[in-house]
């Protein structure tokens, strides 16, 4: 049981490290609590149900289609709702509350427009054993794409001129600007990636579960406990830290009920960053 149970942890922390991953590049460059990130998630999936539902597109045209869907609409809200307000010199608890507003207001859209109940879009997905321990396809394609997509981002901000370009402005935006460094545009292409990378792990869980209006609020909660867990400028310690969550709160039901993981998951949290303040990968500073 314990094997089955790092197994689907797994699972589950790869999920919450590509979601930790795509908060942590938004937040890392430009420094904005991006809430409503949960809402972009569920736009992918809602884009990819829609269009295949709907309009009869080939399922896997439909998932890359909510994919783009995501990350473009990473970068509207980007466009429409932050970049005016730092314009203007707004705080960053105004910015925090407009993206939990965006959040709800796209969620009643949702409700409005496409109903309450969950939805999916019928994928068989096959069962594979091995001894004593079950998953399934969608579960290995989880695994592999997260894992691959974690790895090509850190690649990218390390070895790119566009990946350095991006670490530079997340360490010193104005002196970025001051040498020709357009900050409006690098922050744009982090909601760019950082959406896409949203919109892959929900087309992920629409062909797994399925989706409903609220499915990217716990999926979020996670990747933004992982992002701090993990320290906000790591993009590496979020995604360490998303498997751990993942693997934590499976093992969990070994001692507790179900309804108990998140709360004894939570309390592990709270003593991790009384012990590391800074983060898992993150030296403290003077």
């Amino acid at each position: 049981m314990i094997l089955q149970l790092i197994v689907t942890g797994i699972v589950f922390g790869c999920k919450y490290a590509l979601l930790a991953v795509s908060f942590g590049i938004i937040f890392k460059v430009t420094k904005t609590f991006h809430f409503a990130h949960a809402s972009i998630y569920t736009v992918g999936a809602y884009c990819s149900f829609l269009l295949f539902q709907r309009l009869r597109i080939p399922l896997g045209l439909s998932l890359i289609l909510g994919i783009i869907g995501a990350s473009l609409a990473g970068w509207i809200v980007e466009s429409l709702l932050y970049k005016p307000l730092r314009r203007i010199n707004a705080t960053h608890e105004a910015i925090l509350i407009a993206s939990l507003g965006l959040m709800i207001v796209i969620e009643m859209l949702i409700i409005l427009f496409v109903g309450d109940g969950p939805q999916t879009v019928g994928y068989n997905s096959k069962l594979f054993t091995l001894g004593n321990i079950a998953f399934t396809s969608i579960q290995v394609y989880s695994v592999v794409t997260g894992v691959v997509l974690i790895v090509t981002l850190l690649w990218f901000l390390a070895k790119t001129k566009m990946g350095r370009t991006m670490e530079a402005v997340a360490d010193n935006p104005e002196l970025a600007d001051l040498v020709g460094i357009g900050v409006d545009r690098i922050f744009n292409y982090a909601f760019l990636i950082g959406s896409g990378l949203a919109g892959v792990a929900a087309v992920l869980a629409l062909l797994d579960k399925g989706i409903d209006p609220f499915a990217g609020t716990m999926p979020a909660t996670m990747a933004f406990i992982a992002v701090i867990m993990g320290g906000v400028e790591s993009i590496l310690g979020g995604a360490l830290a998303g498997f751990i969550l993942g693997i934590a709160i499976n093992l969990c039901v070994i001692g507790f009920s179900s309804e108990w993981q998140y709360l004894v998951t939570f309390l592990l949290v709270i003593i991790l960053i009384i012990i590391r303040p800074q983060g898992l990968l993150m030296r403290r500073r003077g």
